[in-house]
């Protein structure tokens, strides 16, 4: 960052600062009225995610001011103090670590060039104006539309010489680090927790967003009963033209390669957003429910050849209604999988619809609701186990680099 930036004075920035608070449009509308660079030279910041199982000291390292969210010792290491944060550089996941002064509370942040700010920060404006407008009788702030609709959205802008300063409320797990310390989850967890997840992910696709970059690690707790979860990254979303557009059809290679849709390794020019994050939804439920990921190799290649044929083993340890939405998910034709509307419709969640019924035509769907039904008594499935167990445990780095692919 440039010096101009670093000295910026206390009274100058906490002036920026209180009129951004809990993510006021004002000042993200101030911002968006500067001339863009169409072809920004400042990346966005990349994370270092830790690869492998997550010790509970390997977690404390992580997030290593998680107890100091209500003291007011000081933050170490800090490297500067902006009005009335203190910033560190201390990673969390895709964010870096801060305090708010006055009060001790320990939060995040991320840093952007002033040149892609606004484009990062367009998602979460479309989100909010539209969520406002949808609850116009009781104006809520961004912490009452967090924890109503599963978003974690920013808390205040802070806006120096050559880069903003974006932060965020702080977390205290994400479900990576928690499905690697339980191992798997049972169903009724798995339900509670999944149905917020794509709670989520249905309004991001109601007001013309495609998450694609759907992982575990972008799925956070905000409670220390691990119990409330939000869906973080927002600002690396696609905005489609229109909130109300049907074309959803994009380009971007933008994921990590255990959740990739066939589509996107296969290396199709355009593919609908919303079923490659419905295919990533299914990757999650499953990786919740078995503790492992449904396609995984030894190589990049052998990978991507699983993803492509697409035959998931799905043991038989899970109910059958479980089974049948994992498979109304997993699927190799993007026009089969349930879109986010209709998944909380499922039978699994309780409802009265079948993956018969849902958003897909009558030949597709008797084969899903009939594998279930004709492996009951099929041997074959403990051959796949042997198999498959061996690679997918969740040791695999979630984040590794694969070339044509953007993935943090």
């Amino acid at each position: 960052m440039s010096s101009s930036s670093a000295s910026s004075s206390p009274s100058q920035t906490s002036h920026h600062s209180s009129s951004a608070k809990h993510g006021d449009l004002r000042l993200l509308t101030q911002i968006s009225s500067s001339p863009i660079n169409s072809n920004p030279s400042t990346p966005f910041p990349q994370s270092t995610d830790p690869s492998g199982p997550l010790t509970p000291d390997a977690i404390h390292l992580l997030n290593p001011f998680a107890a100091l969210a209500t003291t007011n010792f000081p933050l170490l290491p800090s490297v500067r103090t902006i009005g009335e944060y203190e910033l560190s550089e201390t990673k969390l996941d895709d964010f870096k670590c801060a305090r708010h002064i006055p009060t001790g509370e320990a939060l995040l942040y991320k840093e952007f060039s002033l040149e892609i700010v606004r484009q990062r920060l367009e998602p979460y404006q479309r989100l909010i104006t539209i969520l406002q407008l949808s609850n116009k009788n009781s104006q809520l702030t961004t912490e009452q539309l967090a924890n109503k609709y599963h978003i974690h959205f920013f808390r205040d802008i802070i806006p120096l010489d050559r880069t903003a300063i974006v932060l965020y409320p702080n977390y205290t797990n994400n479900l990576h680090q928690y499905i690697t310390e339980k191992h798997r989850l049972n169903e009724n967890e798995s339900r509670n927790l999944f149905s917020q997840i794509v709670r989520a992910v249905q309004i991001c696709h109601r007001v013309g967003l495609i998450v694609r970059d759907l992982k575990l690690r972008k799925i956070i707790f905000n409670d220390n009963t691990n119990t409330h979860l939000l869906l973080t990254g927002i600002d690396e979303s696609i905005m489609l033209s229109t909130p109300t557009t049907t074309d959803d059809f994009v380009s971007s290679r933008f994921s990590c390669p255990v959740y990739a849709c066939p589509e996107i390794v296969l290396n199709r020019q355009m593919y609908s957003g919303k079923m490659a994050d419905s295919w990533s939804l299914g990757i999650i439920l499953y990786t919740m429910l078995f503790g492992r990921y449904p396609f995984c190799d030894r190589t990049l290649v052998g990978l991507f050849i699983k993803i492509g044929r697409c035959r998931p083993d799905i043991p038989r340890t899970i109910s059958l209604k479980a089974r049948s939405l994992l498979r109304s998910l997993i699927r190799v034709k993007p026009e089969e999988r349930l879109l986010t509307q209709d998944i909380l419709g499922h039978v699994w969640f309780g409802g009265d619809r079948s993956a018969s019924t849902i958003s897909m035509n009558a030949s597709s769907t008797n084969s899903i609701i009939n594998e279930d039904l004709l492996v009951l008594n099929n041997n074959n499935s403990s051959m796949n186990n042997n198999n498959n167990n061996n690679n997918n445990e969740m040791t695999i780095k979630e984040d590794a680099v694969v070339p044509n692919f953007e993935c943090e």
